[in-house]
Parts: C-alpha cells; sequence; structure tokens
C-alpha cells in the first residue's frame, strides 16, 4: 500500500513542529498548513491525504469549520482534532460531526503516534475491505460465468458431436447400402455441418482469447462495406424467407471504403444479422443501412425483435451472455429466439475496438432493437 499522508494545521509553528518530528519516526509523509484556509487551498491543489490533524482554535478558518468543509468535498479524509481541556465541549461537537478522535494539549509525541497510528489501521482495513469486496463480486461474476460456460458449451458441443457420432454410425453401418443417394447426401451434409459448427466454436473461443491479450491479428486490406453489407444480406435470404421476415438495404448514394480486416468485419455484420434474425418474430423486419459520424463510418442493423430491456442492455457484449435462461439454451442460428455459444456480441465488439472503433446498442423492450458498428474512415 502507499505510505499515509497527514495534513498538520496549526497557527502554532511549535505544534506543527512537535507533530513532524513525532509522525516523522513512523514513516509518514506529511504536509504542513499554518490555517484552515491554507489547508483548503493545498487540497483544491490536490494534494494526496488521508489524515488531516488539526487545531480547532485558528484565525480566519477555525477547526470546526475545516472539518465541516473536509467532510463535505473530502469524504475519505479522516479528520483528527486538537485541543486544550477549555475547547474538550469542541472536540466532542468535532467527532458527532465526523472527526475520527480528539488529542489534548499539552502534545505528547507518544499520544500523537498513537492516535495517527489507530487512525491509519482503520485506513488500511477499510481498504482491505473495499478491496475484499470487489474480489469477492468479481469471483461471483467468474462463478456465474463458468456456470453458463458449463451449460451452454455443453450444450453446444453436444449438439454437433451428437451428429457426428449417429450418422457416422450410419455410414459405417451395412444399412448405408440400402440408402437412397439422396439419404446419402443428406448423411454427408449433416456431418459437414456438424464438422464446421464444431470449427467454428473452437474459432471464436480463439479469437476472444487472442484479444484479451492484445494478440494482433487483424489481416488490414482497403476493402468496400457496402459490398460486404449486401454479401451478408444476401446470405441471410434464405432463413428469412423461411421466417416470413423482410429484409431492406439501404441504397448506397457512395462508395464507403475502409481499411481493415475484411473477414472479421464481415464477420461482425453476419453476428448483428443472425441475432437480428433470431430475435425478431416471424413477420418482422429487419433493415440495414451506413451512414457517415464524424470520422466514423456507422453500419446499422435495426430490427422489430423482441428488444432488450434496459437493465440487461449493458450486459448484451459479456462472454456467454443470453437473453432467455440458459437453462432454456437451444442451439440455432435462425430459429426466433435460437441460442448460442454467447460469444458473438463479445467477440464482435473486441474486433470493432482493435480496429479503432466500436459497436453501441439501443433497444425498447417489444420494439426492436438497433446495433451500430462504427469503423473509423482512415
Amino acid at each position: 500500500m502507499k505510505p499515509t499522508n497527514v495534513l498538520i494545521v496549526d497557527d502554532e509553528k511549535v505544534v506543527r513542529h512537535v507533530c513532524q518530528l513525532s509522525l516523522e519516526k513512523d514513516g509518514y509523509h506529511m504536509e504542513i498548513a499554518e490555517h484552515g484556509l491554507q489547508a483548503v487551498e493545498l487540497l483544491h491543489q490536490g494534494r494526496d491525504v488521508d489524515i488531516l490533524l488539526t487545531d480547532l482554535k485558528m484565525p480566519g478558518l477555525d477547526g470546526m469549520s475545516l472539518l465541516k468543509t473536509v467532510k463535505h468535498d473530502y469524504p475519505h479524509i479522516e479528520v483528527i482534532i486538537m485541543t486544550g481541556f477549555a475547547t474538550i465541549e469542541g472536540a466532542i461537537e468535532a467527532m458527532k460531526l465526523g472527526a475520527y478522535d480528539f488529542i489534548l494539549k499539552p502534545l505528547k509525541s507518544d499520544q500523537i503516534r498513537m492516535v495517527i497510528n489507530k487512525c491509519n489501521e482503520k485506513i488500511r482495513l477499510s481498504q482491505e475491505n473495499v478491496a475484499l469486496r470487489k474480489a469477492n463480486a468479481r469471483l461471483r461474476e467468474l462463478q456465474v460465468m463458468k456456470e453458463k460456460f458449463i451449460a451452454i458449451t455443453s450444450h453446444e458441443l453436444r449438439t454437433p458431436v451428437s451428429h457426428l457420432k449417429g450418422y457416422l454410425s450410419i455410414l459405417t453401418d451395412q444399412t448405408f447400402e440400402t440408402l437412397t443417394e439422396h439419404d446419402r447426401e443428406e448423411c454427408l451434409r449433416v456431418i459437414h455441418n456438424a464438422v464446421n459448427d464444431l470449427e467454428q466454436i473452437v474459432t471464436n473461443m480463439f479469437d476472444i482469447l487472442r484479444l484479451e491479450y492484445d494478440i494482433d491479428f487483424l489481416k488490414k486490406e482497403n476493402i468496400n462495406l457496402n459490398e460486404l453489407v449486401a454479401e451478408v444480406v444476401d446470405e441471410f435470404q434464405l432463413p428469412v424467407r423461411e421466417r416470413h421476415l423482410q429484409i431492406s438495404i439501404q441504397k448506397f448514394l457512395k462508395n464507403h471504403q475502409v481499411y481493415a480486416d475484411r473477414i472479421k468485419v464481415k464477420g461482425m455484420i453476419a453476428e448483428l444479422a443472425q441475432n437480428a434474425v433470431k430475435y425478431t418474430p416471424d413477420g418482422g423486419h429487419i433493415d440495414f443501412s451506413i451512414e457517415e459520424e464524424g470520422n466514423f463510418y456507422v453500419i446499422n442493423v435495426q430490427d422489430s425483435g423482441v428488444g432488450i430491456a434496459e437493465n440487461e442492455l449493458g450486459k448484451i457484449f459479456e462472454k456467454f451472455y443470453e437473453v432467455q435462461n440458459s437453462d432454456y439454451h437451444s442451439t440455432s442460428k435462425v430459429s426466433f429466439m435460437g441460442g448460442g455459444l454467447g460469444l458473438g456480441l463479445s467477440l464482435a465488439r473486441a474486433i470493432a475496438e482493435a480496429h479503432g472503433g466500436g459497436i453501441r446498442a439501443s433497444s425498447e423492450l417489444n420494439k426492436g432493437s438497433l446495433f451500430q458498428i462504427l469503423l473509423p474512415k482512415k
């Protein structure tokens, strides 16, 4: 931990000197102020102060007024009052206003060190408690993430593995010879799709790991955003027709060229398109457009889907997050409310940020969502 900084405030030079000599032995860092106004000025200058040791009776801004100012503007600073027997009632009143303790004059070196050390121990314990609370909160988050990872990943992996196991057994069985050509092609198609799904899961998890460790894996080139958006829209035509969704794309008035990783950018757009398809009820609509905002191009994906609750909106980019309870997880890339691994949006945001941009989202329950990818023009 950093050394404790003490601000000594007293209009008597002897008192300031006694305090300074007493505390130097215990390794405290000290600031000195001759009156309350000077102490406030030091705090306003941004001086790092943990404990303020002040007299009550001072010209100008007295100790009680200084205490009120410090507790209002700098509540983390502990205040200790120095007072004589004649003003002990004032010291008691100061403690009611938030002072940690008081020291009676004439001052004794051991007394000063004892009170300051007790106060310092309180500060240390408070800092440790805050650190422990943060650590416990983080551990709870990791536990929840682990449980989601186990629940979702096991389902995501089990589905393609089950398909592989089942259809490979057919290929090695004698009944394979009796299957029609169409049935054989269907078996091979299911196996091929299962292998692709497994490969995609592994790739996404590997990409997330590389991005978290700041490993640069972008292969940049000059790309046309108009063409990429159009390609993604074309690839989603089949599921859109099956779900009776309407998909539209803005008529581009100009070419939007960026220097970026073509595969990764297309993957980002496809992820948002896939989410829009999954969370838009049959008969809804999805609209794509590109606009300019300062030094960025903005790719908009607007849907008329189920929307996202305001208290959930800040969580959607977390790893393994799903709108619905993971207990009801259902693997699907295009079915309504179909589940996934929960890495798509997290990975998409990480890729956007790696390009110097970002992703933002706005939504309203039962009215739809708007996701926006921001990519720098240069």
